[in-house]
């Protein structure tokens, strides 16, 4: 049943591969700051909408008793989507990708290494470190600079 995750996985690939460039084109209709704001509001609209059908919005408050820190993963989506719209005009979408998905895995495998946020911990080793290097081949390929 574990494969279900990895389909999971894909769908959210698939659909960050049309966010930002969707939302990049929608800021080229207004500016980029509207643009980041009704993806957010609209998101914040649906995670409402399912919290609500499902009962778990009672729950909400307790959010408000964890680590200040935890709670800035708010600050750092709408920071993705206002730098995605703006960006993304600039180098394409292919290269935005190639590039946040690089910088991601290397603070990820940071966080795994050290355990951080209640992960267990995952060393680096020299497959990670190779993986690492493909994707930065990758980008230059990718980007042909």
């Amino acid at each position: 049943m574990k494969w279900i995750f990895y389909i999971g996985a894909i769908l959210v690939g698939i659909a960050l591969g049309f966010q930002s460039p969707m939302n990049s084109a929608l800021g080229k209709l207004t500016n980029p700051k509207n643009s980041a704001v009704l993806n957010n509001l609209l998101g914040l609209a649906i995670l409402v909408l399912i919290s609500t059908s499902d009962g778990s919005i009672r729950q909400f408050g307790s959010l408000f008793k964890a680590p200040i820190y935890l709670l800035l993963g708010g600050v750092l989506g709408a920071t993705i989507v206002y730098l995605s719209i703006v960006v993304i005009p600039v180098i394409g979408a292919a290269t935005f990708a190639s590039i946040i998905v690089t910088v991601q895995m290397v603070v990820t495998i940071f966080i795994d290494h050290y355990g951080l946020f209640g992960l267990p911990k995952t060393p680096v080793n020299w497959y990670r470190i190779i993986g690492v290097i493909f994707m930065l081949i990758g980008i230059r390929l990718i980007k042909r600079f």
